[in-house]
């Protein structure tokens, strides 16, 4: 490539690449000349990449983004922070990103667009007025933007929302509750035998909550931590206050008070009491 000292103290100057080759030259002959001369490439390659980059800043300055990146808060305000800030792409082929403030997209989002429907609204006020959780609301209303759409712009919806949000704790307390009692029932049932009938399990279910409200069993200290250690005489208390064979009758021969026949007073007692002392040589 021919001139290439001046092409260099072109390059040197700051003048970017397509400036700094002489009127007629190619990139081809730039390519050249490149793996002709290696140092002389070397450094012509960084002077070409400083320019380019003095260059790119001073079409950024023109563009106005260097000013839009030293700006701390959006048009409206708004802090941008790591989460108040969405980067975009531009679309203009320059492959930069523009930052795009989330408080005001979602702003935007709540204010343009319809309101929900009155028959919705009224059903999303009876429900918040039963203090019921998030995902009831949000299987009655899916479309969240709309929802809170309407807690801007309508005002009894967004007082009627404002109350239902005052007993967010209240309702985290009560399905911690809830999820705790269901553990525990849980917990009690494995206990007892899969063979006994529900009913007697619901009874002595009771009687174990029941002991664990006095803190009491038996004039024993008692809390539901001890139930497996106590399962056994809880069972054994039901079956004495609820036994389910009938004692004393013809239908439980193991009984020594059932009567031996149907018609008479005899029972296995005496029979047993006579059958010794028959045995018994005189």
């Amino acid at each position: 490539m021919a001139n290439a000292d001046t092409v260099m103290a072109r390059l040197e100057s700051g003048l970017p690449l397509k400036d700094a080759l002489m009127p007629g030259a190619s990139y081809e002959g730039w390519h050249s000349h490149c793996k002709l001369f290696p140092q002389w490439a070397a450094r012509a390659k960084a002077l070409v990449e400083r320019n380019a980059l003095a260059g790119k800043q001073r079409k950024l300055e023109k563009m106005g983004v260097v000013k839009k990146r030293a700006m701390t808060h959006c048009k409206n305000g708004h802090e941008f922070n790591t989460t108040n800030t969405r980067f975009r792409p531009s679309q203009d082929g320059t492959g930069l990103f523009w930052r795009q403030c989330k408080i005001c997209e979602r702003e935007r989002q709540q204010s343009t667009g319809p309101v929900l429907k009155s028959a919705l609204q009224e059903k999303l006020v009876d429900a918040m007025k039963r203090d019921v959780p998030w995902r009831t609301l949000r299987r009655i209303c899916p479309n969240l933007l709309g929802f809170y759409r309407t807690v801007r712009q309508v005002e009894s919806f967004r007082q009627a929302h404002h109350k239902w949000a005052m007993g967010g704790q209240k309702r985290k307390g009560r399905a911690m509750t809830r999820s705790n009692a269901q553990r525990r029932y849980r917990q009690l049932m494995e206990l007892l035998p899969e063979r006994m009938d529900e009913q007697r399990k619901m009874r002595i279910i009771g009687a174990i909550y029941e002991a664990h409200g006095s803190r009491r069993y038996k004039s024993k200290p008692f809390g539901i931590t001890k139930a497996a250690k106590c399962i056994r005489q809880f069972i054994a208390d039901d079956y004495k206050q609820h036994p389910d064979k009938a004692y004393g009758d013809i239908k439980t021969p193991w009984s020594l008070d059932a009567p031996i026949y149907d018609d008479g007073e005899a029972t296995l007692a005496d029979r047993a009491t006579g059958v010794i002392w028959d045995e018994v040589p005189v």
